[in-house]
């Protein structure tokens, strides 16, 4: 704990250099450390008691004696004396003194007796007391109005004993005049951390959690962030180490499940912050809080139904009790709003509405408040990044799609990749729904269906893809088969131009349609065959359109060929004028290019005297062709046209 001790530092040296100069010879002044829970006042507490117990000089005559924050056996001020005994009697070797005050238990004045008694051990052991009470409030709250009183006169009379407490809010017995503390102490607020004492923290949390690189860099390359995080937790110390996993944490569904963490950490403290109010004052906040911007005393009014001077004066309270921060306006109409945003969030996730909107709202609410612009794009590209290279949650994604979607604090450019990659993803989810499916579809045997729904997939996983191809290779062993699938290459065609990225079924496709060519010419079903060859040429051609022709030529150059090698046949059936006519068709300008020298040399076979109006770097192809069609008009079996 003492390594850790970082933040309150000067604190700790002003109160330490006062016990170190005085002797206690007379009485002291005592002090309140007022702090909202987690602001650091039990850890100040204990840091004391250490640095007396390991001082030579002090340790010699001063005893700290403390107590944990509930002391459910004090319910007067003689249970206060009797527990300091304890304490003196099992650790400092004041042995009989509880059998002491013991003795006088059933008379009246026991209290006065077990200080006295008290106050002789110390006096005969040569020592002195500093006590030191966390919540010094519930103490207070415990003791009748004259036991308060007693308390006073023996603090301010005695020198054996000094008094350094502890408390969440300004007591009334300190405030009121009327009341017997009235002024009596040094009180010490603890306010929220400054900027370097913020640092000085995460760099020690960052060391006990081996994460201070990554705080060093943060602190060096985006020191805005440590600034957020301060403003966000209100420089409340508990709650910035409780914060401390999502600081650091870049990961999506890691960062909210680091917050719900956080949430249930944090929901003691808060509750008991909240639980420490008076009912009007709990009230006034639940209203601030719910209203999330600041908000001014004649709106309370309205939601709290309360006159206006009840609300100030409570406001009042509540701003010395660093609950509530005020901010002043030009006229008297102040406005105020929840001092730690991050109570206000947790309030609002944990009391406000339950529907999904409420809670995409209130996340979009923490980051806007958690990271900057320069953070929020880093964290989007993060994220976009990982829902195609990994399998994230569906909740997950749909969560922060909504919550992305809505932050105000993005770049454009961020703006346009969450709409693409939304876009990419409810496809990615779409695959998922039509390859279970197209499985379905496939056990069944329904293969003409299942090759359908692939039309509509953007991306088709391997394994999925072979079972696609065996399943259409299955369908075309048959001549109804392979006419079914021309009926089908129509929906094809139309649907391919809004499709993606389909190289994988373009394969399967222009496979299908170089296997059922054969399928057809082996039928003498030139009539079909020839639906199908200029089917596949628009195919193609819709493939060069969106792909180019070199990276077609480079992934399709088997299935091109095998599409040559198929109009070679046609040409070998003496089908030359129906190829001159595919050829010809508007929109073919293209395959008459890639494909001269066959358009040439059906030509040439309609017609021979075109051969002179070729020109020399062409003639050697155009008879290498003529000379492949000769072949085969001379073969009198059909072998060349069986399915390999």
């Amino acid at each position: 704990m003492i390594a850790e001790f970082v933040v309150r530092t000067k604190v700790f040296d002003d109160i330490m250099h006062d016990i170190k100069t005085s002797k206690m010879k007379t009485p002291e002044q005592h002090y309140l450390l007022v702090g909202q829970r987690g602001a650091g006042k039990t850890t100040l507490l204990h840091r004391i008691r250490y640095a007396i117990e390991d001082d030579t000089k002090l340790n010699k005559w001063l005893i700290p004696v403390i107590f944990s924050e509930e002391q459910y056996n004090v319910s007067e001020l003689a249970n206060l004396w009797e527990n300091v005994a304890h304490v003196l009697e099992d650790y400092h070797g004041f042995k009989g003194i509880s059998e002491e005050m013991e003795k006088h238990i059933t008379k009246k004045n026991f209290e006065e007796a077990c200080y006295e008694i008290l106050e002789k051990f110390l006096v005969k052991h040569k020592k002195k007391i500093v006590l030191l009470v966390d919540n010094i409030g519930d103490l207070l709250k415990k003791l009748e109005d004259k036991e308060v009183r007693r308390l006073r006169e023996i603090l301010q009379t005695k020198n054996d004993l000094r008094l350094i407490a502890g408390s969440s809010f300004y007591l009334e017995s300190i405030l009121d005049y009327k009341q017997p503390l009235f002024e009596f102490f040094k009180v010490v607020r603890l306010d929220g951390l400054n900027k370097e004492e913020t640092e000085e923290l995460l760099l020690k949390l960052g060391e006990v959690h081996n994460e201070k690189e990554k705080i060093q860099k943060i602190i060096k390359e985006t020191p805005g962030r440590i600034e957020t995080l301060r403003i966000l937790t209100g420089g409340v110390p508990r709650t910035i180490a409780l914060m401390f996993t999502i600081f650091v944490d870049y990961e999506h569904e890691g960062s909210v499940r680091d917050l719900e963490r956080v949430l249930d950490a944090v929901t003691p403290l808060y509750k008991h912050r909240m639980d420490d109010l008076p009912k009007q004052q709990q009230k006034i906040v639940d209203a601030v809080a719910r209203n999330w911007e600041a908000i001014s005393v004649k709106e309370l009014t309205e939601k709290v139904r309360l006159e206006s001077k009840v609300i100030s004066a409570q406001l009042r309270q509540l701003e010395k009790n660093q609950v509530i921060e005020k901010r002043e306006t030009n006229t008297k109409n102040h406005l105020y709003l929840l001092k730690e945003r991050f109570f206000n969030i947790w309030y609002l996730m944990r009391y406000g509405r339950k529907e999904k909107a409420e809670s995409v709202k209130w996340l979009v609410v923490f980051m806007e408040n958690w990271y900057d612009e320069t953070e929020m794009d880093k964290r989007i590209d993060s994220y976009v990044a990982k829902i195609f290279t990994e399998e994230p949650n569906k909740e997950m994604v749909i969560l922060f799609n909504s919550v992305y979607s809505s932050l105000k604090k993005i770049s454009e450019h961020s703006k346009e990749k969450l709409t693409l990659s939304q876009k990419k993803w409810e496809a990615k989810e779409n695959d998922k729904n039509c390859l279970n499916k197209i499985r379905i579809c496939l056990e069944s045997e329904d293969y003409s269906k299942a090759f359908n729904l692939a039309i509509n997939l953007s991306y088709i996983p391997k394994t999925d893809l072979e079972k696609i191809y065996f399943a259409i290779m299955e369908m075309l062993k048959s001549k109804g088969g392979t006419l079914k699938f021309l009926e089908i290459l129509k929906k094809i065609i139309k649907k391919y131009a809004t499709n993606e990225n389909a190289v994988s079924l373009s394969f399967i496709i222009l496979s299908s349609i170089s296997l059922s060519l054969r399928q057809l010419i082996m039928y003498n079903d030139y009539k079909n065959a020839l639906r199908m060859l200029e089917s596949g040429f628009v195919f193609f051609e819709s493939l060069v359109e969106k792909y180019g022709y070199k990276f077609v030529e480079r992934y399709f150059d088997l299935e091109n060929r095998i599409l040559i090698n198929t109009i070679i046949l046609f040409l070998g059936r003496r089908q030359e004028n129906s190829i001159i006519d595919i050829f010809e068709k508007q929109g073919n300008e293209v395959f008459k290019d890639i494909y001269k020298p066959i358009y040439f040399a059906a030509l040439v076979l309609k017609d021979k005297t075109k051969f002179a109006s070729i020109g020399d770097e062409l003639q050697e192809s155009v008879k290498s062709v003529i000379s492949r069609i000769d072949e085969i008009k001379n073969k009198k079996g059909k072998n060349e046209l069986q399915l390999t």
